[in-house]
C-alpha cells in the first residue's frame, strides 16, 4: 500500500471515534495522571515463627532446679503418679524440700542441687525421642513422630548438659551428666512449676484454648502457667549498632511464673493497686507451640521473667560449685610454676638471667 493511503485512513478512524471526555478537576493532581486510581488493600507482613534453638534461648533466662549426687547426676524420684521421674523444679522452695527429704532418706548419700537453664530442661523434657515415647497411647504420640528437626536440638543439648564445662546457656551447672542418659532411659524428665500456682489456675486453663496434644500432656505432667498482660509492657534499649542516637527502645512484653511477681511488676511501673489489671494465664507448652507456629505476633518480644529467690539461689550455686572446683584442683610443685613463667628458651632460670 501507499504511506499516503494508509495515513488517510488513521485520519479517517481518528475522527470517527467518540469524543473523549476530559477527567473532572478534583480528580487532578500535580504530578499525577489520574487520582482515582484505587491501590490494593495492603496485606499485613506475618512474623516469621521462632525455631527451636531460639525457643530455647528465650527460656534459658530462668533458671530450674534438681537434686543432683556427688557426681552431678540428677536423682529420680517417685511422683504421686507412681511415674519414677526427674524433676526440674522452678519454684526454688520447692527445689530445697525435695532436697531435705532426699538427704534425710538417704543420709549416707551426699546430695546437692544444681541449676539448670529451663530452656534446656524444657527441650530435654519435651522434645527428647524418650518424652515422645513417654506420652500416654490417646496422647497418640511416639518416638516416630518426634520431628528431626527437634531430636537434632535434643542430641546437642544432651550432649552440652552431659560436658563437665560449657557455656552458660546450655551447660553451666546443668544439671549433670546423668541428664542424658535419664532421659534415655525409663526415667522421665519433668518440670514441675508451684503447686500454689498450679492450683490456683488448673481450671482456668482446663479451659483456654489450648490444643488437645497440649491440654493431654499438661493433664499427665501438669502444667507450667505464666502469667502476664498487654497492659505491662517494658521498654529496654535498643542495640548499640542501631543507630548514633541508640535508635528506638524496644519494647517488652513480661511473662511471669508467680502472680506476686506479676503484682510487684505491676506496682514497680507506677501502676496502682487500684487500676491492677487482670492477669492472662498460660502455660509454658502452649508458649512455645506457639512460638514455633504461629506468625501474627512477634514472639521476640517475650521475655520470661525469674523468681528473685529463683536467681539467688542459681548464684548461690555456682559460687558453691566454683568453691568446689577451686578445692579439688590438684597443686602444683613450685617447679612447675616457675617453668611455665620462665620457659628453658628465655635464658631465665628462677626469675634470674643466666
Amino acid at each position: 500500500f501507499d504511506l499516503s493511503m494508509l495515513a488517510h485512513l488513521a485520519l479517517l478512524a481518528w475522527a470517527a471515534a467518540p469524543p473523549r471526555r476530559p477527567p473532572p478537576e478534583e480528580a487532578l493532581q500535580p504530578g499525577c495522571v489520574r487520582a482515582d486510581v484505587r491501590l490494593a488493600t495492603p496485606v499485613p507482613v506475618p512474623f516469621r515463627p521462632l525455631s527451636q534453638q531460639e525457643v530455647i534461648d528465650r527460656l534459658d533466662g530462668v533458671p530450674c532446679f534438681s537434686v543432683v549426687g556427688r557426681s552431678r547426676e540428677m536423682v529420680p524420684t517417685t511422683g504421686e503418679d507412681g511415674v519414677l521421674a526427674c524433676p526440674f523444679y522452678l519454684d526454688a522452695s520447692a527445689a530445697r524440700r525435695a532436697l531435705a527429704e532426699l538427704q534425710r532418706a538417704n543420709p549416707l548419700t551426699p546430695l546437692t542441687l544444681a541449676a539448670t537453664p529451663l530452656g534446656t530442661a524444657f527441650a530435654l523434657s519435651e522434645w527428647s525421642p524418650s518424652a515422645a515415647a513417654a506420652a500416654s497411647p490417646d496422647e497418640g504420640a511416639s518416638a516416630e513422630d518426634a520431628p528431626r528437626e527437634r531430636e537434632g536440638v535434643y542430641d546437642r543439648l544432651r550432649t552440652a548438659v552431659r560436658s563437665d564445662g560449657g557455656s552458660s546457656s546450655t551447660a553451666g551447672t546443668a544439671g549433670g551428666r546423668v541428664a542424658g542418659a535419664a532421659a534415655t532411659a525409663a526415667v522421665e524428665l519433668r518440670l514441675v512449676a508451684c503447686e500454689e500456682e498450679v492450683r490456683s489456675v488448673s481450671e482456668l486453663l482446663e479451659q483456654s484454648p489450648t490444643p488437645p496434644m497440649l491440654r493431654r500432656a499438661n493433664r499427665r505432667r501438669g502444667p507450667v502457667p505464666l502469667f502476664g498482660s498487654d497492659e505491662l509492657r517494658f521498654k529496654a534499649p535498643a542495640d548499640e549498632g542501631a543507630g548514633a542516637d541508640g535508635g528506638e527502645a524496644e519494647e517488652l512484653t513480661p511473662l511471669f511464673l508467680r502472680r506476686s511477681d506479676f503484682c510487684a511488676a505491676w506496682l514497680a511501673s507506677g501502676g496502682s493497686d487500684d487500676a491492677l489489671p487482670a492477669a492472662q494465664v498460660s502455660d509454658l507448652r502452649s508458649l512455645a507451640w506457639q512460638m514455633e507456629c504461629e506468625s501474627a505476633f512477634d514472639w521476640r518480644s517475650i521475655v520470661l521473667v525469674a523468681p528473685q529467690d529463683s536467681i539467688d539461689l542459681a548464684l548461690e550455686l555456682q559460687q558453691q560449685q566454683q568453691q568446689e572446683q577451686a578445692s579439688d584442683a590438684p597443686r602444683r610443685k613450685r617447679s612447675e610454676v616457675q617453668r611455665d613463667l620462665f620457659p628453658p628458651d628465655t635464658g631465665v632460670v628462677g626469675g634470674f638471667p643466666r
